[in-house]
């Protein structure tokens, strides 16, 4: 049985990812359970399989990685193109292929949930894009075609939480680590780049109730900072310089 997928979801379950505002704040691991006390006080959990996800995202970009660059740069407008996969350490038959994208302060994701008839784990990357180019929308074809390359695997631990509303949402992410994809030819876990005392609450609101979101962490008085994982992870290895 040859190797397939299918797009099992284009977005419709998820519209809240479409167009939202994003505020980061980073903390020291150290403070994680009190960090974590805090907002289950102002917020509801939720579980997606386990009380902690397991992320795994396998970034592409350019030869140049002007995705990193961009982000460095802080330009205004800026893309990012990403495989994702949650609670295994390789991807099974499940994944999750995004295009995460910035204007200005607004951002936003179109993700397509992705079903293969048969596990992926060996599947290297040249026939991983050969398999799916042919099913992605073209507006998504045009970003897979220009990122190319295989960057870094970014590993983390998520935990998720929402205002009583469930409109306002929450992640606690840390042990964060990295591993090296760049010439390589198929998926490869060797070697984490760990960092770690570095934590993070990322907080996803809709546009226009940006301000409630200091309400559900109240009393921290963590600023707002740029932090991507992506580029954390290509500095680590070398890939770019830490400025």
């Amino acid at each position: 049985m040859s190797l397939r997928f299918e797009v099992v979801d284009s977005g419709e379950s998820r519209a809240d990812l479409a167009v939202r505002r994003e505020n980061k704040f980073t903390f020291d691991k150290l403070q994680l359970d009190a960090v974590r006390s805090l907002i289950a006080g102002n917020c509801r959990r939720q579980i997606h399989n386990h009380p902690v996800s397991t992320v795994r995202s396998l970034y592409f970009d350019d030869p140049r990685l002007s995705a990193c660059h961009a982000n460095l740069d802080g330009l205004g407008q800026r893309r990012k193109f990403r495989l994702r996969w949650y609670d295994r350490p390789l991807p099974n038959q499940a994944l999750f292929l995004e295009v995460k994208w910035r204007d200005n302060r607004v951002t936003g994701k179109q993700r397509y949930e992705l079903r293969a008839n048969q596990p992926i784990e060996a599947v290297d990357f040249q026939a991983l894009r050969s398999l799916l180019e042919p099913i992605l929308p073209a507006a998504v074809q045009r970003d897979f075609e220009a990122n190319t390359e295989p960057v870094v695997i970014v590993e983390y631990q998520r935990e998720h939480f929402v205002s009583a509303d469930g409109e306002l949402r929450l992640t606690i992410d840390y042990d964060i680590q990295f591993y090296r994809q760049w010439g390589r030819t198929r998926i490869s876990m060797d070697f984490p780049h760990r960092m770690e005392r570095l934590a993070l609450i990322e907080g996803k609101t809709p546009v226009g109730r940006e301000a409630e979101l200091r309400e559900l962490l109240y009393p921290l008085t963590f600023r707002a900072r740029r932090c991507s994982k992506y580029v954390h992870g290509c500095q680590s290895l070398g890939l770019v310089a830490i400025e």
